[in-house]
């Protein structure tokens, strides 16, 4: 998603139109600054912002998809799936210690986020979400008028620490309220759904769990998301298995899991393994959410 993206779902989402956001200008070069055909001049580049109410800085931050974001996604999942990588591992190790000693916007809180949610277990280097952490961003997101592309990633990544009753407040204000139900869609949004499906079924809130995977299914209409698809299937079977008992649940598990490893994602086959066995061997009562089991979504 570029910068003209975020703009143009941005107007979207406040209910503007076109000719509302710069009535000066031209419909038809408006609609070509939003298709990214056209150049924006930095003038009304600030016209738009201070329609929308929002700093450059918010906006700049909202675009996900630049060079510098694009090294770090990388970085991340290399020190994910190769954990003995010293050098790679410092370097992501000093991009965590640079965003711990700043005053981060929405992507460097997501990312910051991210890193420990994920590394907490597994470098001593990085230490666990605190109860105080949790609270401030689950107060900032219950502050959002409207979701973006960051703010899907962080409430994903809360979804494993967070209460029952706080996760199902976010998932209702952005699935099933009728003002975001009407917004474009960001596919990374439906990470948050399977999140909080799995954290449910680790607590054996079976009922939930698969309110979250019938609400789930809803999403990705065009269904071009496979690694989501597969997830989804698997959640789906493994809740039948653990409330009807029928082996054909785990068969096609299994089945799931092998399709992973056809289409070359070795990580997620063994991940899906991992926690299938924790499942099963009925996992304890962890009192501390940052030791419950994670599994990596590529797109965090």
């Amino acid at each position: 998603m570029e910068i003209y993206e975020t703009l143009s779902n941005l107007r979207k989402k406040l209910k503007f139109t076109q000719k509302e956001i710069l009535p000066d200008l031209d419909p038809s070069v408006y609609s070509r600054i939003e298709s990214g055909k056209q150049e924006i001049k930095v003038n009304d580049l600030k016209k738009i912002l201070d329609k929308l109410s929002l700093s450059p800085e918010e906006v700049f931050s909202m675009a996900p998809l630049d060079k510098e974001q694009k090294d770090y996604k990388a970085l991340f999942l290399h020190c994910a799936q190769n954990m003995h990588d010293e050098n790679k591992r410092q370097e992501l190790l000093n991009y965590y210690i640079k965003l711990s000693d700043c005053n981060k916007n929405l992507r460097e809180l997501s990312n910051y986020f991210a890193i420990k949610s994920y590394f907490a277990q597994k470098w001593q280097e990085i230490d666990g979400v605190t109860s105080e952490e949790l609270e401030e961003i689950y107060q900032l997101m219950l502050t959002k008028t409207y979701y973006q592309h960051y703010d899907y990633i962080i409430i994903r990544n809360a979804m494993r620490f967070l209460e029952k009753e706080e996760a199902d407040i976010l998932i209702r204000r952005i699935f099933l309220s009728k003002k975001e139900q009407d917004l474009p869609v960001d596919d990374s949004s439906y990470y948050i759904l399977i999140n909080a499906a799995t954290s449910r079924i680790y607590e054996k809130e079976y009922s939930l769990a698969r309110k979250y995977v019938q609400l789930a299914k809803k999403q990705d209409k065009d269904r071009k998301n496979l690694d989501y698809r597969i997830n989804l299937r698997y959640l789906e079977n493994l809740l039948d298995y653990l409330t009807i008992g029928d082996y054909q649940y785990m068969q096609r598990i299994q089945e799931y899991i092998h399709l992973a490893k056809d289409i070359g994602d070795m990580y997620l086959a063994e991940q899906l393994t991992k926690d299938i066995e924790l499942i099963l061997n009925d996992i304890p009562n962890i009192k501390n959410k940052n030791d419950l089991p994670i599994i990596l979504m590529k797109n965090n």
